[in-house]
């Protein structure tokens, strides 16, 4: 139950928009420095749906950390996802800003693009910094300044019907290329769709099409190469080789997987557990490989960070805690607990996680190991990005389900783009 749960949190950040470690940050000396310079301090720290699952694990992890640091209080808040931003700007308006807060990455750079959060490579230590894979430390980054410290992610997978693959006589397709010209063979021979498109904003990052420009200052993703794209997949759409779900949406794309209505999806490692649940027939017939990627050869990883409000009056002690949650023996700890993936070096490369190769939860645990070297955080760098994704992807919307002119489509994307850009601007 306890990974369904963080399964349903972590794909419902998905749909909105993705870690090693063994005492690397605040241990031994170094934490009880940082305990004793941070004497009688109380740090607020918040966490997203944690808490009814996970109580123990965390409760167990503050009181160590209490114990080691003397002096230093956690107070521990955990926040239904939907509530977070704004129980923080009220916060922060209130005069009691938290100290260390969890946030996905878009929800991260928004706030960051906005000065609201501290940057961690003016002031984390070098020590603190260099426990992380340099591509999640990267996803919260503005230009040179980084604004998180990576927590536990979810990088994809693919789950795949081995019965409807017999069916087809057909092999696994590796990339989007391959599913969008096997697709129309597949659906005649299944009754079943091969695939579902990711989000129009995640394809055309997929295949290396720049969204904006350098200098974040303009819309440039309006061109050929990306009305092409999304003509080719219309023309499979309009065949009904594609379903007409929403591109991109987990939740709809794995309630046709688990209904024997669609060959692959692509999730985290935690998904395994709903199927499992919710259709155990379908789990019987289940395999895992590597997602599906377009021409830049990597897949998704949605990354869940721990951030620091400019406001809290603790940024020492905030960053030392926040370094502490994500050091790899924590995160490590959080991944033996439940299946997702640790942000750090040391913790990502651990055995345990290669370890079981006969049941498909570990043959899970062990591709997402795999699936992590060559993923990313799908992100623009830039505040606002939640936004910039939301006109882009309503291309899908205007072409796909109600049959607009695709360059019109695009223009009126474009031109959506470049307003929120002139926004950030100002």
């Amino acid at each position: 139950m306890k990974k369904r749960v963080l399964s349903m949190v972590l794909c419902g950040i998905m749909a909105l928009s993705s870690l090693t470690g063994c005492g690397s940050s605040v241990s031994g000396d170094s934490a009880k420095a940082a305990g004793t310079a941070a004497a009688e301090t109380t740090i607020e720290f918040w966490t997203i749906d944690l808490k009814a699952s996970f109580g123990d694990f965390f409760n167990d992890m503050i009181a160590k950390y209490e114990a080691d640091n003397p002096g230093v209080k956690i107070n521990w808040t955990d926040v239904p996802y939907d509530d977070i931003k704004s129980k923080l700007v009220t916060a922060v308006a209130g005069g009691n800003a938290p100290d260390v807060v969890n946030f996905n990455t878009q929800m991260t750079l928004t706030l960051a693009a906005q000065g609201a959060l501290v940057d961690l490579n003016k002031e984390a230590t070098e020590e603190q910094k260099s426990i992380y894979t340099e591509s999640l430390w990267k996803s919260a980054s503005i230009g040179d300044s980084v604004y998180a410290f990576p927590w536990y992610a979810s990088p994809d997978i693919m789950f795949y019907n081995k019965e409807l693959f017999d069916q087809a006589g057909m092999k696994v397709p590796t990339t989007f290329e391959e599913a969008l010209s096997e697709c129309e063979e597949f659906h005649e021979k299944t009754g079943a769709y091969l695939f579902t498109p990711d989000s129009y904003f995640n394809l055309l990052i997929s295949e290396n099409l720049d969204v904006i420009s350098e200098d974040g200052k303009s819309a440039v993703f309006n061109n050929d190469a990306s009305l092409s794209l999304l003509e080719k997949y219309k023309e499979f759409t309009d065949k009904g080789a594609i379903s007409k779900t929403k591109w991109g949406d987990w939740d709809e794309e794995l309630k046709e997987f688990e209904s024997g209505k669609l060959a692959i999806v692509s999730s985290s490692g935690s998904s395994l557990s709903r199927i499992k649940d919710e259709a155990p027939d379908i789990y019987e017939k289940v395999a895992i490989t590597t997602p599906l990627t377009g021409s830049n050869g990597l897949s998704r990883n949605p990354l869940m960070n721990l951030v620091i409000p400019e406001a809290s009056k603790n940024h020492e002690a905030a960053i030392a805690f926040a370094n502490y949650v994500t050091n790899d023996d924590n995160q490590l700890a959080f991944c033996k607990t439940v299946s997702i993936f640790p942000s750090t070096k040391k913790a990502s490369e651990d055995p345990y996680f290669t370890s079981d190769t006969e049941s498909l939860e570990g043959q899970a645990s062990a591709m997402s190991a795999k699936a992590s070297l060559t993923s990313e955080d799908f992100s623009l760098g830039i505040g606002n990005q939640s936004t910039i994704e939301d006109a882009i992807n309503r291309v899908y919307e205007a072409v796909i389900i109600n049959g607009d002119d695709s360059k019109q489509a695009l223009d009126q994307a474009e031109a959506d783009v470049n307003a929120i850009l002139a926004e950030n601007a100002e």
